[in-house]
Formats: structure tokens, sequence, C-alpha cells
């Protein structure tokens, strides 16, 4: 998940002209305790939206706030 997480920031972050956001430690626990069963595009479209929305560093707090289980 760590590694696919920051792929997608690298890719979204060039796509929308934006600075690249890092995932803290925490974020990453929050997200690799999620049941991911859809597709790698569910994922990708968790790492846009906390992007978009979140914090630099993305937080857990973030995590909570921006994604649903």
């Amino acid at each position: 998940i760590a590694a696919l997480v920051q792929h997608f920031s690298k890719i979204i972050s060039e796509e929308h002209g934006t600075v690249q956001k890092n995932f803290d430690d925490n974020a990453i626990k929050a997200l690799e305790e999620f049941s991911w069963t859809g597709n790698i595009r569910e994922l990708r479209n968790v790492v846009e939206r906390l992007i978009i929305l979140g914090s630099n560093p993305v937080s857990a707090e973030d995590v909570a706030s921006f994604v649903r289980k």
C-alpha cells in the first residue's frame, strides 16, 4: 500500500500541477488497515481525495475524515 500511495501521489500531483504531498506513517498505517475490496482504482481515488482535501503531510486524521470504510 505504501509504495502505491507514493506512486499515485506523484502522478496525481503532476496531473493537478501541485506540489506532491507526503503521507505520514500513521496515515499509511490507517490506509493499510482498510479492506480494499475494490480494484486498484479505489486506492487511487482515495489518494487523490486526500491530496485535494488533506493537509501536508497527509495524516491519519485526514484519512479518518475523508475516507469511508
